[in-house]
């Protein structure tokens, strides 16, 4: 049987989440997230293209360095810059 991490810190954010991943994806549904999980982990786009879509979502720069976070770290990031550019 297969053994998975944690996802209580990402299901607190799973709105959040869903919204990034339909923006930033580009057609990629991960099927489970875990709490450890970093971009790379879902998504089978270079870090470069990663690294563009994250900064156009996010509004401004985003370095290749924050995106080694985990997600349930790093999406509230990006949603915190977005809601800054969109005032």
């Amino acid at each position: 049987m297969a053994e998975f991490s944690s996802d209580e810190r990402m299901r607190k954010i799973s709105v959040l989440a869903q919204d990034f991943f339909d923006r930033v994806l580009d057609g990629e549904e991960p099927f489970f997230v875990s709490d450890e999980a970093k971009i790379w982990d879902i998504s089978t786009d270079s870090p470069e293209e990663l690294n563009r879509r994250c900064s156009e979502y996010a509004g401004e720069p985003v370095s290749l360095e924050d995106l080694k976070q985990p997600l349930w770290k790093l999406l509230p990031q990006l949603n915190a810059r977005r809601k800054r550019h969109s005032q």
